[in-house]
């Protein structure tokens, strides 16, 4: 059976002179009761005093399901009439009432659970997927330094470097990013342990797929250049070839690291798209390394 009824937002006001306010929670004004629903994280109202008690506070707004229920003994049955009538007791301040529909008790719930969610709770932190940590990505990460185009703690990608840890989505994090014209995605594999298993090489590459996919929707498909570094025994190789042209087909660019021509392969190109760190001046004389010399281009 359809139901409708009117809500209000219950907000705790500070002193005027300060102006600040908290929604608190919700009062919905069914024709037969008042239905109060508070804030899970109610401490949040120390942010604005530290004199208030949450325990106190959530009795205290529990307390106007009583205080309406005289009021619709008295004869103010209409949901805007109750809701001017608490609103006069200056306990809280209640904002203009808007109507909630529901054909039946559980859409009613997932409407209210969203209006507590979108105006009551706090938002939730975005989580944030941990950086990789292998041996080829630290060795990687170590070539890039020597060549000054690794950036630093707080170098985003406006600075022409390579940014670590790069997240693309939710879980989904590149781990090294250049942005000069197109964006340069770098993922690596490292299935150089002795105990590796195939399973996890295969799962690791799939995963590292899964990003640079993202990172074409994320960039466009035709601004993304996404590159695949393995490190990995001959025989090792043998096994994770399969997935590994998988994600050459999809447009990954492969660098053996244990191939020092695909080291250096990988190296000048991303040294020539890269804006380098100015190199240090030692006793008048300024020491100079081979990617300072090249053209910096737009690839």
């Amino acid at each position: 059976m359809a139901r409708s009824s009117k809500y209000a937002i219950a907000r705790l006001n500070a002193h005027p002179i300060r102006g600040e306010r908290l929604n608190i929670g919700l009062l919905i004004f069914a024709e037969n009761s008042l239905d109060i629903r508070i804030g899970r994280r109610l401490d949040k109202v120390r942010a604005i005093s530290a004199a208030l008690d949450p325990t106190e506070l959530r009795e205290r707004l529990l307390e106007l399901a009583n205080i309406d229920a005289l009021l619709r003994d008295e004869g103010l049955t209409e949901g805007n009439d109750r809701r001017d009538a608490l609103n006069d007791l200056g306990f809280v301040d209640l904002s203009e009432t808007a109507e909630i529909d529901s054909s039946n008790t559980a859409v009613y719930e997932s409407m209210v659970q969203s209006l507590m969610v979108s105006m009551i709770e706090p938002e939730q932190a975005k989580t944030k997927a941990p950086p990789k940590r292998t041996r080829l990505l630290s060795v990687v990460k170590g070539a890039l330094k020597r060549e000054r185009i690794l950036a630093r703690e707080g170098d985003d990608l406006a600075q022409h470097r390579v940014v670590p840890n790069v997240q693309l989505a939710e879980g989904l994090v590149a781990d090294l990013v250049l942005k000069n014209g197109s964006m340069h995605v770098v993922e690596t594999i490292d299935a150089s342990a002795a105990d590796i298993s195939p399973r996890k090489i295969v799962t690791d590459i799939a995963l590292s797929a899964l990003v640079l996919e993202q990172a074409r929707i994320s960039y466009g498909n035709g601004q993304t250049k996404a590159k695949l570094i393995y490190d990995a025994s001959a025989s090792v190789e043998a096994i994770a070839m399969p997935s590994l042209k998988a994600a050459a087909h999809q447009g990954a660019d492969l660098i053996n690291w244990q191939s020092r021509d695909d080291q250096l392969r990988f190296l000048t190109h991303l040294s020539s798209l890269a804006t380098p760190f100015e190199t240090k001046r030692v006793a008048g004389k300024t020491r100079f390394i081979a990617s300072t010399q090249r053209k910096l281009d737009l690839n």
